[in-house]
């Protein structure tokens, strides 16, 4: 089959764009607000542009009255945000997160997760993730109807035992989760390992 984008449902395009490029990592974004609010929210469209230094990518939409979603309003405002990278015991969790809460609401609360001070921005990291990418905003592009946001790493906190002595990441002890299409995930460890030529 071939679909021609401009005479293509956007509801069929979101189920193929979605569905195929697959499998996608979970930026598990946690903000602040100007007020002091904290704010944690998983968007799977969400990559590394560059190494160093580390950029990342977050593509966030609006929420369905078309306002602001508090991630976006939080960057905007304090220019800063961490991305904590989802590991298979997390999951139930971040499922609670990926609900929509008033802005005056604390997903850390809700989900039973740990705010923990980051070292280089305001926003907390999340103690329970093995992983941190502590972000300021690096640069911000509308596309169509998406809030694409680049944050450059600042500082990246690593749990110990998911690295070997050289640095090389053991993904049997990060198991980190996947997006697939619809309600699945997908568990991205216990591959084969492949000998490039």
């Amino acid at each position: 089959m071939e679909f021609l984008v401009k005479h293509t449902d956007e509801d069929t395009l979101y189920k193929l764009v979605l569905g195929l490029i697959v499998p996608r990592p979970i930026g598990w974004v946690s903000t602040i607000s100007k007020e002091g609010i904290t704010n944690i929210a998983p968007f799977s469209f969400f990559n590394a542009v560059n190494d160093a230094p580390p950029v990342l990518m977050l593509s966030i939409s609006n929420r369905d009255d078309n306002t602001l979603k508090d991630t976006v309003r939080n960057i905007l405002d304090t220019k800063e945000f961490v991305i904590n990278m989802v590991s298979e015991e997390l999951f139930e969790k971040m499922l609670i997160t990926a609900e929509e809460f008033p802005p005056d609401i604390s997903e850390f609360e809700k989900a039973g997760l740990t705010p923990e001070e980051s070292k280089m921005v305001k926003a907390p990291r999340i103690k329970e993730a093995k992983v941190s990418f502590e972000c300021k905003l690096y640069k911000y592009v509308p596309v169509y109807d998406m809030h694409v946001i680049f944050g450059e790493a600042l500082l990246i906190k690593v749990n110990d035992d998911i690295l070997t002595e050289n640095f090389k990441v053991d993904y049997e002890s990060y198991k980190p989760i996947g997006r697939l299409g619809g309600n699945y995930y997908a568990k991205v460890y216990g591959n084969c390992q492949i000998k490039r030529c």
